[in-house]
């Protein structure tokens, strides 16, 4: 190609290529707004279900350490139960030593059913250690369990209600303890044992007073009707206290051997 002063040149032809964005419809938004959802479920979904997971193991853990502790309590009561029937029994004779003033030995027998059977006391302490830290943590709302929740807290009821009833017969407790420091002479204990005392032959009471002595047997008698009602309670927690265990172990597939 000539120019205009006569000179032939290659000549460069500049080519320009000019990229179009093309314009975005709405469905292509929407495409993408769908995908950016799907993955916030999705993260969302899978958080959730590791929490629940979570949660499920939680409440099963809690469940096996509700078991154990019902376990300890149900054979405590059982103890406790027999312990406090053959106090019943025996105070049956000290009721009897009492009702009979002028028997021979009526004093000797006083001392040795008083102190054999009067200077002990035993009770039911529930163990609460599962039962406080789901209450402390706010865990009961862990127990998903269709009427979980309802048994144990109709348990833990009943066993406030044997907590009652134990303050209310350790008090009647301290009144014959009160009566005895009155009525007797501890120090025969610092020279003899209890089996002995019903053959001893100088024997005192502090207060030989018929009164005093009518009032130490109602003391007695009131004490006794705290305890027979008090075993009754026992047996009715123990029946529960074994029914949540068998459900309990049944609803979470825990071993429960017999």
């Amino acid at each position: 190609m000539s120019n205009s002063n006569g000179s032939t040149t290659d000549e460069k032809e500049v080519v320009t290529y000019q990229i179009h964005n093309p314009k975005k419809r709405f469905k292509d938004y929407f495409f993408d707004f769908f995908m950016l959802f799907l993955a916030v479920t999705l993260g969302f979904f899978v958080n959730s279900l590791n929490e629940n997971l979570s949660d499920r193991q939680q409440e099963k853990q809690y469940m096996a350490s509700l078991v154990t502790d019902l376990k300890i309590d149900t054979a405590e009561m059982q103890s406790i139960h027999s312990s406090i029937a053959g106090q019943i029994a025996a105070i049956d004779s000290l009721m009897h030593t009492l009702e009979n003033k002028y028997q021979t030995n009526f004093i000797n027998n006083l001392y040795y059913y008083s102190f054999k059977y009067l200077n002990s006391a035993v009770f039911h302490t529930c163990s609460d250690r599962t039962i406080s830290q789901l209450k402390s943590a706010g865990g009961l709302r862990l127990i998903q369990k269709k009427g979980e929740s309802d048994r144990i807290v109709r348990y833990y009821s009943s066993s406030d209600n044997v907590d009652y009833n134990t303050e209310y017969c350790l008090k009647e407790y301290n009144k014959l303890l009160d009566s005895e420091k009155e009525i007797f002479d501890f120090g025969v204990l610092r020279r003899h044992k209890i089996d002995s005392l019903r053959y001893l032959t100088d024997l005192k009471l502090l207060i030989d007073d018929p009164l005093r002595l009518n009032h130490f047997y109602n003391q007695i008698l009131m004490y006794t009707s705290a305890l027979i009602n008090y075993n009754l309670l026992l047996t009715d927690l123990k029946k529960e206290a074994e029914s949540l265990i068998n459900f309990t172990c049944e609803s979470y597939k825990i071993d429960n051997p017999q």
